[in-house]
């Protein structure tokens, strides 16, 4: 009786040590924490998550949550009215944190039952921590696009910057000087030079897409001397898709910019993109979220 008892009681711990192991084993991995202009983030293999205070600021998990709730509304059976059966895969890295700014690589696919191959994309855009509201989403993917009127907490890159100085430097960042060459085009105005680079793809061996929201497709780089690197981000396009094409474009750093700019660079407060890979070491916010059938899996 004593003996069965005891392997009873043995077969019981040996199943609560395996359930704690499985629940440490899924706990996200801590990547990088701190602050910048008051703002604290706490970055995992799980979520970022920024507070000012007490008070939650943004959420990726949240982010994609939202996301998903879009790509299921715009994608919705419109005889049944049922949700598309997918899985959405978000996978975020930040690229720099900037006084109150955060630049994140935002990649995202999505696979579908009836669809005969997954879809998404990968980009770059900087979120503004300290601005109200959401990241608006727009069009039928879960990524959304940046509409320039209502940029929403996105950045542009005319936020920071005089539009001059925007149109030559995203005229001589190479892939769009491609594009510009192939078309024979030398706009004069920044709304000429994005109607003439939009939805324009690369060739031979450059698998790019020029977005539409060319504005919001940035990071910042690295600080060289008195002047600020930006980086240019063109998601893939076609079977290259989840392809990232990037380019630097140097601008002279504007006095509004420079304590922030200067205490990234230093590591004082946040980072930027120079120092990004090494923080992260190889590792990535991943959430997975189901829609339809596996919802509930």
């Amino acid at each position: 009786m004593i003996g069965l008892l005891c392997r009873r009681l043995l077969a019981l711990a040996l199943v609560l040590a395996a359930a704690v192991g499985g629940a440490q084993a899924q706990a996200p991995d801590a990547i990088w924490s701190g602050t910048s202009a008051g703002f604290d983030v706490q970055w995992t293999t799980g979520d970022i998550v920024v507070r000012r205070g007490t008070q939650p600021v943004f959420s990726a998990r949240d982010w994609a949550q939202a996301g998903l709730a879009h790509f299921v509304d715009v994608n919705r059976d419109t005889r049944s009215a049922r949700p598309p059966d997918c899985t959405l895969t978000r996978s975020l890295r930040i690229v720099a944190l900037v006084g109150t700014m955060m630049s994140l690589e935002d990649g995202f696919e999505t696979t579908c039952r009836r669809e005969a191959h997954p879809g998404g994309m990968t980009r770059l855009l900087t979120v503004n921590l300290a601005k109200p509201g959401s990241l608006a989403q727009a069009g039928r993917d879960a990524i959304g696009r940046v509409d320039p009127d209502q940029p929403g907490r996105a950045v542009l890159l005319t936020d920071l910057f005089p539009a001059s100085d925007v149109l030559a430097g995203l005229a001589g960042a190479p892939p769009l000087r491609d594009v510009l060459r192939r078309a024979g085009s030398t706009p004069t105005t920044l709304p000429a030079l994005i109607e003439a680079v939009a939805y324009a793809s690369g060739e031979g061996d450059a698998c790019y897409s020029v977005p539409a929201d060319l504005l919001a497709a940035f990071a910042f780089a690295r600080l060289d001397g008195e002047r600020i690197v930006m980086r240019l981000g063109l998601p893939g396009d076609g079977p290259c898709r989840m392809n990232l094409t990037t380019a630097d474009m140097p601008f002279a750093l504007p006095a509004s910019l420079t304590p922030a700019v200067r205490k990234a660079a230093a590591g004082q407060e946040g980072f930027l993109a120079d120092r990004a890979e090494t923080i992260a070491a190889g590792r990535r916010t991943v959430i997975e979220l189901q829609s339809g059938r596996g919802a509930g899996r």
